[in-house]
């Protein structure tokens, strides 16, 4: 099933939410994808008409040319603003992301078509969000300093790689967290058991919409493949998020 693309949706309503609007998350592309299957994310976007999207890492992988990565990126922007974090695919071996590194050099990030959090906020006051990005948790690049105080009349959204760090009074001080990195365990009878083969991976949230307080914990299954280029039972998918007031 890895050219299948599947779409999962929730609306969620929130008086701190300025204007209606709809965020399209996705992760784990692990760049390259088949032309199929980028066809098939052009059509669901055109259709989801999304003012933004939410990369949550693992966009590109080791290998993956940043060119190549870049050229995507300007793909996925036609289509509304790309906010995302780094995963570890996303990381070379000195811990730099791979379009720093290759490609862009660290003064040149406001030149790519997507707004790369390091461990930092953008806030988009028209629309009432914040959203706070969180560095890779997987390789120990994220600092949960940005997320000590969340303060301010904003709808707030974390988005990270992997939720398997956060304490619950941390995932509390948000609205909406974003996450990826479990594939789902891309093959579905593996599910129960992905803690025993990665300890990065919170075995509570494998994908779908949770709960935790008052907070809704988005956790895809991603579009990409690992290790294998396989997926059973755990077709590619991305999360189309509608808030209103």
């Amino acid at each position: 099933e890895p050219d299948i693309l599947r779409t999962k949706t929730v609306e969620i309503a929130n008086s701190l939410i300025k204007k209606k609007c709809t965020i399209v998350f996705m992760a784990d592309l692990h760049l390259p994808i088949s032309k199929r299957l980028e066809r098939k994310l052009q059509n669901a976007l055109i259709k989801s008409k999304p003012e933004i999207l939410l990369i949550g890492g693992d966009f590109s992988c080791y290998t993956t040319e940043a060119s190549y990565s870049i050229e995507k990126l300007k793909m996925l922007a036609r289509y509304g603003k790309v906010i995302m974090v780094l995963g570890n695919t996303d990381l070379c071996g000195s811990r730099q992301c791979v379009y720093c590194a290759m490609k862009y050099p660290i003064d040149r990030l406001d030149r790519l078509p997507a707004t790369i959090l390091r461990n930092d906020s953008i806030v988009m006051p028209d629309l009432g969000i914040k959203v706070f990005g969180l560095d890779d948790p997987v390789t120990n690049q994220d600092d949960t300093t940005v997320i000590r105080s969340v303060q301010g009349p904003y709808y707030t959204i974390l988005l990270l790689h992997s939720v398997y760090k956060l304490t619950d009074d941390q995932k509390q001080r948000f609205d909406l967290i974003c996450s990826g990195h479990s594939h789902g365990g891309q093959v579905f009878f593996l599910r129960p058991f992905l803690h025993m083969f990665d300890n990065t991976i919170d075995q509570r949230y494998v994908g779908g919409f949770y709960t935790v307080q008052k907070t809704i914990l988005a956790v895809t299954t991603g579009i990409g493949t690992s290790l294998l280029p396989i997926r059973m039972g755990v077709p590619p998918e991305i999360m189309v998020i509608h808030l209103r007031k």
